[in-house]
């Protein structure tokens, strides 16, 4: 069950439990959120170079690569591709030991350092992980493959956020594993592309973009998408919107130059969306009109 707000919707600042802070321009209705960690991710100026590409790093780029799957929380979801027949297939809460038995197309994974966090949900919403994540967290960490990575990437995002390795050394198991909750019942996602570099660059400005994609990975890549958005709205009873986006390169954000997409489950509603939703109860066949073709 939610919990009520700590101030009322019309307060110009609302502090939550989590440490999130909104803050609410009282005349548009524009919110802001700061939420806590997220400065914290790995961010390095962007690479204005184009010396010739190191192959001898291939699948080893950045973290979305297909060589360093075990650097990014568990794995929700991803499809491959029949070498063979083209078929496109669906794989879902793989284990660790499998993550590397196949390269994936695109990959659902945890991000790291969230937006709107699993304590956020936790603390705000009461929310606590389904039966079925229950489940998922407890098989994955019952081999020692999953357990390891678990702790490998709940001790990057604790010594990111400014934690030291004693400080790490003294935490117990379970204080660790209660940290890895938001891997298996948090409500932003990625969704990454394979290639980090196009198929044959020569030089590190060949990047990998939506623009280089076949049409029928482009359609895989956004039917995946809005997939895993429509997964995202039952996280919760409280979550009212899942936005995504993309801010591919680092200008506009992103950690790294790797092709991916950002799904974010929110409990409110945007000022945009309350006015789209205004403009539907007096015309509830815009869509409709929006998308008539012809």
């Amino acid at each position: 069950m939610s919990k009520e707000p700590t101030q009322r919707k019309s307060s110009a600042i609302l502090r939550l439990a989590d440490g999130t802070v909104k803050q609410r321009n009282l005349l548009t209705g524009t919110e802001v959120w700061t939420v806590p960690g997220r400065s914290h991710r790995p961010l390095t100026p962007a690479d204005q170079d184009m010396s010739p590409l190191n192959h001898k790093k291939d699948g080893h780029h950045c973290a979305f690569c297909e060589k360093r799957y075990m650097e990014t929380p568990p794995e929700k979801a991803r499809i491959v591709r029949d070498a063979t027949s083209g078929e496109w297939k669906h794989l879902h809460a793989l284990s660790a030991e499998q993550l590397n038995n196949t390269v994936a197309e695109f990959r659902r994974i945890p991000n790291l350092f969230e937006i709107v966090s699993y304590n956020y949900w936790h603390l705000n919403h009461e929310h606590v992980p389904s039966e079925a994540e229950r489940r998922r967290m407890a098989d994955y960490l019952a081999s020692s493959t999953g357990y390891d990575h678990v702790m490998q990437v709940v001790h990057a995002r604790m010594t990111a956020s400014g934690m030291t390795e004693d400080e790490f050394a003294t935490l117990s198991d379970s204080e660790k594993l209660q940290q890895a909750n938001g891997f298996f019942s948090g409500g932003h996602d990625v969704i990454v592309a394979r290639r980090h570099f196009v198929d044959g660059a020569t030089t590190t400005a060949q990047l990998a973009s939506s623009g280089t994609l076949t049409p029928d990975e482009h359609y895989q890549y956004i039917k995946f998408t809005a997939e895993s958005m429509a997964d995202l709205y039952t996280l919760d009873p409280a979550v009212r919107y899942v936005t995504a986006f993309q801010n591919w390169l680092r200008p506009a954000g992103a950690s790294f130059d790797h092709l991916h997409k950002q799904l974010v489950a929110i409990d409110e509603h945007s000022v945009q969306t309350e006015a789209e939703l205004e403009r539907l109860r007096h015309e509830p066949t815009l869509y409709d009109e929006i998308l008539r073709v012809g």
